[in-house]
């Protein structure tokens, strides 16, 4: 299946809820004012209240810069493109058709400048917010550090719309953790003075690697060395966290986003700190990688609406699936994890020999559309038992119940009589509660 058929102006405004006025997709959207967006807290019931805005997001999308020019040429021309502009186009339909409201973007930088993406002021005329992400592409801090401070406020200027900024990407997979201290210092030191409003976040820990307990021993030793470099009370306003693997891996997370937490608060940074997911990704489809088991796409999908939904009640602010979009040998790599962890087919490698076209959605897909019709602009989210949660509206809507089979047994009491369920793919039936048991594969459960 293809994700965009037709890109109609009715279905790009009912997704993004905005007043938006275009004749044709190529043409400039009115431009739509973001809402600052303050962290959820768990109330006394132990619901997390929702901030205004979409929290729902995606990593990079757009961007080849990680796969060799050669696999870039091939991700093209499957797609029948030819030019970077016109893939960015292309990932801007992803977004749209989604309905996702934030990217985190990066923005590499070589040592003298930073390299920006073409495709930022249409995400902006979107209504789509953009978190930048400064990223040194080799991993140390020079000892001068003045070019980064330069071109790194330059680069703030030039986007005074960006309201969040990232220094660095997963310091624990190649950095020293004084080193990149010093960078973080830098780097923060110049969003408080070109952006007072500006949120400042923590590069992304790879909470896996090498060892879950080894990446929190090094954020361990990164919050001491940046805590004593500090000189003001707040020196990130977001912790963010990056969790790959296989699926399955809900609860694991539950627990390892706890476990930061309690890092946190025991290094002396404010409860309100915000708790982001700027990656998080599982793979799926017919195609194993190498060394790696075969997820089928309703494993995929099914891991990637039990990874939002425990984050979303466990007090994360926004959660983005990593990449809309498959690599291609990504690092160079052929095969690998990373190349089959998006939710739409590359038709590249194994894919074509098996007819998969570039561009086919998996399941994950649907089941991200589906989960982001079925309850963006949420309230409140609470964990009612292992498996069971319920996501509570402001608007008048009605809650709704994400429900999979956890070993929690026993439905939820508010769910009596006939419920509306639909599936990942957005097909609805109604049934009697009492006829009702949830599989591995989550379901969306409205009384009615």
């Amino acid at each position: 299946m293809k994700p965009f058929p037709e890109t109609s102006l009715g279905h790009i405004m009912k997704l993004h809820r905005r007043k938006t006025s275009l004749a044709l997709f190529s043409l400039a959207f009115l431009a739509v004012a973001l809402a600052l967006i303050m962290p959820g807290r768990k109330g006394d019931d132990g619901a997390v209240a929702a901030f205004a805005g979409n929290r729902f997001g995606v990593y990079s999308p757009g961007s080849l810069a990680e796969v060799p020019s050669s696999a870039a040429a091939a991700m093209l021309g499957a797609l029948g493109l030819e030019t970077l502009a016109e893939y960015e186009d292309y990932s801007l339909k992803i977004m749209t058709d989604l309905g996702v409201g934030w990217t985190r973007t990066d923005f590499p930088f070589d040592g003298w400048r930073f390299h920006e993406p073409e495709h930022l002021e249409a995400t902006r005329l979107l209504g789509i917010e953009v978190v930048g992400t400064a990223r040194p592409v080799n991993n140390f801090a020079p000892e001068d550090l003045s070019r980064f401070q330069e071109e790194f406020r330059q680069l703030i200027r030039r986007y005074p719309w960006i309201r969040a900024w990232q220094i660095g990407n997963e310091p624990n997979v190649r950095w020293d953790p004084s080193d990149y201290a010093r960078l973080f210092t830098a780097g923060q030191q110049v969003v408080r003075e070109e952006c007072p409003d500006c949120r400042v976040l923590l590069a992304g820990v790879a909470a896996r690697f090498p060892t879950p307990e080894g990446a929190l021993a090094y954020y361990d030793d990164l919050l001491s060395e940046i805590q004593d470099a500090r000189d003001d009370e707040r020196a990130f306003d977001v912790f963010d966290m990056h969790y790959y693997g296989l699926s399955g891996a809900d609860e694991e997370m539950l627990a390892t986003l706890e476990r930061y937490r309690q890092l946190l608060d025991a290094k002396g940074f404010s409860d309100s700190t915000g708790l982001w997911i700027t990656e998080t990704a599982t793979t799926g489809g017919p195609v194993a990688p190498t060394g790696v088991p075969l997820q089928t796409e309703e494993q995929q999908a099914a891991e990637l609406v039990r990874r939002f939904t425990t984050m979303l009640a466990a007090g994360a602010d926004r959660v983005a699936w990593a990449r809309p979009y498959e690599n291609y040998r990504y690092h160079g790599i052929e095969n690998g994890y990373y190349d089959h962890d998006a939710i739409i087919f590359n038709g590249l490698g194994a894919e074509a020999g098996l007819g998969i076209a570039a561009g086919t959605t998996k399941q994950a897909y649907r089941a991200y559309r589906t989960l982001i019709g079925k309850v963006d602009g949420f309230s409140s989210a609470r964990r009612l038992a292992p498996g069971f949660y319920r996501f509570g509206f402001d608007d008048g809507r009605a809650d709704v119940f994400v429900l999979w089979n956890a070993g929690a047994g026993v439905l939820p009491d508010q769910l009596q009589g006939t419920v509306l369920i639909t599936d990942l793919e957005g097909e609805q039936r109604r049934l009697d509660a009492g006829v009702l048991e949830p599989g591995r594969v989550p379901v969306f459960v409205e009384r009615v």
